[in-house]
């Protein structure tokens, strides 16, 4: 089966990192449970050019992984699946993002930029998309099989039209697959 996993959200905890820039610049403790909305200048009430500078100052951190991807990506991948990172960090950030991913020894097939246009430039091909973002999650919803949203306090909907399934960790990203690739 061919799985896209998106970076920051899924696989980095992206906002332990974020949590620091903010401490550092601000003296403010940021927790997960404070950041309600995915657009961060919006959580923090700040200027676009200053959350661009936050969300750069956090890409040179080394950040943490969310507990289990590490395991359950090289389980995936060792099972004979095509792991297909996806993010959309800047390009200029493509060497350190590949850097990244190498010491934290995570196996994959293909690291994919992402157009930050709007719009995705190339069709992706995968069959299951594993996600933080709300937007890209209803959006992933009408182009591949499934879609899990890797659950945090930015993206709780009531998803009415299931559009996509919930998932609280690793441990369930693992059954899912297991259930999609038995079935």
């Amino acid at each position: 089966m061919d799985l896209g996993f998106d970076v920051d959200g899924v696989i980095a905890d992206f906002v332990s990192g974020f949590a620091n820039a903010v401490k550092r610049r601000y003296g403010l403790v940021l927790r997960e449970e404070d950041v309600c909305h995915h657009d961060l200048g919006l959580v923090l009430g700040i200027s676009e050019g200053e959350k661009d500078r936050l969300i750069r100052e956090t890409m040179h951190e080394n950040l943490p992984l969310i507990t289990g991807a590490r395991e359950s990506l090289a389980k995936l991948y060792d099972h004979g699946h095509r792991i297909v990172i996806m993010t959309w960090r800047p390009r200029e950030f493509a060497d350190s993002t590949r850097e990244w991913l190498r010491s934290k020894d995570i196996s994959y097939s293909e690291l994919v930029f992402l157009d930050s246009g709007g719009r995705r430039a190339d069709p992706i091909n995968v069959d299951m998309v594993v996600e933080d973002n709300l937007e890209n999650a209803i959006e992933w919803s009408q182009r591949v099989k499934k879609v899990l949203l890797f659950d945090h306090p930015w993206n709780r909907s009531l998803n009415i039209e299931k559009l996509f399934r919930r998932v609280y960790s690793w441990k369930e990203v693992l059954e899912e697959i297991k259930a999609q690739f038995s079935a």
